[in-house]
């Protein structure tokens, strides 16, 4: 009799075991497209230029847009995760994700773009921290929970590199609006994967209040803080405007960590930073996630501007990157049980300034061999580090805070995306104007060519080559080359200094740490 019961309740077990790693593909899927969102625009930028119309300045919006609201909305969605349920906000970021990418694919000008970007971020935020706590719950076993890890992170890093490959395959057949129709299946077939295979578990806090204040807080100090980076170039940097909007941004983020570091129930839980493996693990994955996101801006930019690559030209030129990210991914499980997880952080990030550093010595003559090398190097490097920094912010956290503690770090990797795009776009832009304002060819155009030559790249290349001014195109081409190398050198420098940090701060453990066991009334409704 035992025997006839065991059977089925083995049969129950291995259809529970399927669906969590079901499950895993479905929250995987999702993380992609969101991710995928932060690069896809990307390859589109000098296309929006020619038929928006669209600044320099502007293009960074339509890029910041989205990874500001993602950032500044994570904190509260980590702390919708423990109070609606891991589930129910996974859902609901999904579905709202793929309604927004609709409205994006309508707009008709910059603003609306921008608006669109914004909102969809809104529901990228939900969806993000619910998947990286659904996979610490859905996966408690040691072995299992690396391989999880190394997936959830391949997914992320795989979006963010694949994005710019699609945008210029959908470019090359379509128009710009495809860009973001293409979010609108995928969302469905995660929609309907979450409601039916993942697990259904009560709130960890439901009874807790939600702290708008705050998330408003954080999102316009950010706004404000971003606006001013971006708009130094055009502006000034000794410009009141830039300086006052500074200001502001950095008295909002203040007052904002001052007021949580008071609150009964926090947006940005602070207590978890005295762990000191979640504090340098975030720090490395935002510092990371920042300097790829600014690298990946400056170069499908300079693919198409100074190598006269075309959309699909550039978004094959990446496919390198994704490919070395996919490996590093892959590998990562196996590194973290050989070397643990200091090392192959460092590791990492060794390779990532190496890659940021080859990046950096480009030129207006350069070939697209040249910039292969350090592309593969960042994407390896980013690749195994990733997962290895996830894992080490899951197992530092208690799992009452895991919503929280998983929205924390993805909300700083956002935070390093939005700052990453602002900050060496800016240096980009600014560099190349200021080269350009003290050439003679720039000087002898009238004041309305002049003026768009100097805010508008992806107008102004175009207009050149069509009206035979050649000498312009060279004099472009060498200023943005120029910007280029600055703002991936500031990359490599700051990735080094991550690297000495980690080295000296992060706690030495030979292996990954043991996660805590596993909760089967998680698991066994699914």
């Amino acid at each position: 009799m035992s025997s006839q019961q065991s059977a089925p309740a083995r049969t129950a077990r291995i259809r529970v075991e399927r669906r969590r790693w079901w499950g895993l593909v479905v929250l995987s899927v999702a993380l992609l497209m969101a991710s995928m969102d932060n690069t896809i625009l990307n390859i589109a930028l000098p296309t929006l230029a020619r038929e928006l119309h669209a600044t320099n300045d502007a293009l960074q919006w339509t890029v910041d847009s989205y990874q500001l609201t993602y950032a500044g909305f994570l904190l509260v969605a980590g702390s919708l995760v423990d109070r609606w349920g891991r589930k129910r906000t996974f859902t609901t970021g999904v579905a709202l994700f793929g309604a927004c990418s609709v409205v994006a694919a309508l707009s008709r000008g910059t603003v609306m773009l921008v608006a669109a970007r914004a909102l969809t971020g809104v529901g990228a935020a939900l969806l993000t921290p619910s998947t990286l706590a659904e996979v610490s719950v859905l996966f408690r076993r040691p072995a299992e929970r690396t391989t999880a890890f190394a997936i959830w992170s391949g997914a992320n890093g795989a979006g963010a590199a694949v994005g710019p490959l699609l945008s210029g395959a959908l470019l090359a057949h379509f128009g710009w609006s495809s860009i973001f129709l293409v979010n609108v299946p995928l969302a469905v077939l995660c929609l309907l994967g979450g409601v039916w295979m993942l697990p259904h578990a009560a709130p960890e806090r439901a009874d807790e209040r939600i702290d708008w204040l705050g998330m408003a807080a954080s999102i316009i100090g950010l706004s404000v803080l971003c606006w001013a980076v971006i708009s130094a170039p055009g502006l000034g940097l000794a410009s009141p405007l830039v300086i006052g909007a500074a200001l502001v941004g950095l008295v909002v983020l203040g007052l904002f960590v001052w007021v949580q570091m008071r609150a009964e129930a926090p947006l940005l839980d602070l207590s978890l930073f005295a762990r000191r493996p979640f504090a340098v693990s975030v720090a490395v994955s935002g510092l990371v996630t920042g300097g790829g996101a600014g690298a990946l801006f400056v170069l499908t930019q300079y693919m198409q501007y100074v190598l006269a690559f075309t959309p699909w030209q550039s978004g094959l030129a990446i496919m390198p990157v994704a490919a070395c990210m996919l490996v590093g991914a892959v590998s990562a499980p196996k590194v973290l049980g050989a070397i643990g997880i200091k090392r192959t952080v460092i590791a990492g990030l060794v390779l990532v300034a190496l890659g940021f550093g080859a990046l950096a010595v480009t030129g207006s003559s350069m070939a697209y061999s040249h910039l292969v090398v350090g592309a593969c190097a960042f994407g390896l490097g980013a690749g195994m580090l990733m997962p290895a920094a996830t894992q080490a912010v899951m197992d530092s956290l208690p799992p009452a805070s895991e919503g929280a503690g998983s929205a924390t770090n993805s909300a700083l990797m956002q935070v390093g995306s939005a700052l990453g795009v602002a900050v060496i776009g800016s240096l980009l832009a600014s560099t190349y104007r200021a080269r350009l304002a003290g050439s003679a060819t720039v000087g002898a155009l009238d004041g309305a060519t002049r003026e768009k030559v100097l805010s508008s790249a992806g107008e102004a290349f175009p207009m050149a080559s069509a009206r035979g001014m050649d000498e312009l195109v060279v004099t472009m081409r060498e200023a943005y080359s120029s910007g280029t190398a600055l703002g991936l050198g500031v990359c490599s420098g700051v990735v080094a200094l991550a690297t000495v940090a980690v080295a000296a701060l992060y706690p030495a453990h030979a292996r990954p740490e043991a996660p805590v066991a596993e909760r089967p009334a998680d698991t066994a409704r699914v």
